[in-house]
């Protein structure tokens, strides 16, 4: 698929923009393939199905347009049955760092893409996991409105409008402190603020679900301590495999498992590992890790990939230059929402039985929506 411009800007090829592996099966292994893809459920619970420019440091004047590219192709591509869609970026136009993204803005992407939504028959909104299965049973390609943060300010009411626009799990928190509470990389970190012990309470009364990816760990045990409801880490790996602030300890993941929560696991160039020639290998290593640790009725599909130069997002826009912190390009063999499958194919080469393999695709995700969605 060529690349497309969208306001004179040169979009990011939605298929093949760079090199990535399939995963090798034999006979006996296609064939469990092509069984499992006919019949599971396959739910990415984080995800950015939004076009980047092909050169990122345009993104700030593509933002600033009133539309944008949805990569439903790459999403189709990928085997999805239902992504949540992670909305934030349009925050980057009135800020540099998207924990202080606005709510004007950011409800703006949201409508936005629900809008361009519309425009399609094949490609519905759905709001629990009712719908994603009817989406499933039609043939449709099943969106779910969710946020990478947030972006209320200090006003609780905005909940309820992010949850009429029909947003039904957000992030309470980005990588700095907010009036919720601390992000994950803030050097004193005092959990949960008071107003954040509301918010928690007004999202478990909404029925949306509360997802600590990006929380400080005094964030995380407030969290999990003050919520009637499981909580989710929705695009996280291992400390123990990558130890870095972007990563969760043990404990965290233990804690939230116990409550019945749900962890993702993320694709993330770089976050999973520090080989310079990192391939999907290294997210099926933290697959092996979180069902081992936590079991795998907790573990879920949480890739946050996106379409465009992921590696060069991190570098350009949120700053992250430090020698040795991104020294892979891509994620070989999981680049873009378009090689979901091969997550399928790399649990199947692990090993994994078909029963576990139909959770952590999606099973596991339709439960836990039941559980927390009204």
């Amino acid at each position: 698929m060529a690349s497309v411009e969208k306001h004179g800007i040169k979009l990011a090829q939605e298929l093949n923009r760079v090199t990535s592996k399939s995963v090798e099966l034999d006979d006996g292994q296609e064939l469990r393939f092509d069984r499992l893809m006919d019949d599971i459920v396959m739910i990415d619970i984080h995800q950015h199905p939004m076009i980047m420019p092909d050169d990122i440091t345009a993104l700030s004047s593509y933002l600033r347009n009133g539309d944008y590219g949805w990569c439903y192709e790459a999403v189709k591509h990928g085997g999805w049955t239902a992504v949540a869609t992670a909305n934030v970026f349009r925050g980057l136009i009135n800020t540099s760092e998207l924990s202080f993204a606005s709510y004007q803005d950011v409800s703006g992407e949201v409508a936005m893409m629900l809008t361009d939504i519309e425009r399609y028959s094949d490609i519905v909104k759905v709001l629990n996991s009712s719908q994603i299965l009817a989406a499933k049973q039609s043939g449709k390609l099943a969106f779910f409105p969710t946020l990478e943060h947030l972006a209320i300010g200090n006003r609780i009411e905005r909940i309820d409008s992010f949850y009429a626009l029909g947003v039904r799990l957000a992030g309470i928190t980005y990588t700095r402190k907010n009036f919720i509470g601390d992000g994950q990389n803030e050097r004193n970190d005092g959990g949960l603020s008071e107003f954040g012990i509301e918010v928690v309470r007004r999202m478990n009364h909404l029925g949306m679900v509360i997802d600590v990816s990006h929380a400080s760990p005094n964030t995380v045990h407030d969290v999990l301590d003050f919520s009637e409801a499981p909580v989710t880490f929705s695009h996280n790996a291992a400390y123990t495999l990558r130890p870095t602030a972007r990563t969760r300890k043990d404990n965290e993941l233990l804690a939230c498992a116990a409550k019945g929560g749900l962890i993702g696991v993320t694709a993330v160039p770089n976050s999973l590992s520090d080989d310079p020639n990192q391939d999907i290998s290294c997210v099926l290593d933290h697959y092996d890790y979180m069902v081992k640790l936590v079991g795998v009725d907790n573990v879920a599909i949480g890739t946050d990939t996106m379409a465009g130069d992921h590696v060069d997002f991190h570098r350009q826009v949120l700053g992250r230059n430090a020698p040795g912190q991104l020294p892979a390009p891509y994620l070989d063999g999981l680049e873009s929402p378009a090689d979901g499958k091969n997550i399928i194919r790399g649990l199947i080469k692990r090993g994994y039985s078909e029963s576990d393999i139909t959770k952590i695709a999606g099973g596991n995700a339709l439960r836990f929506f039941d559980r927390v969605l009204c």
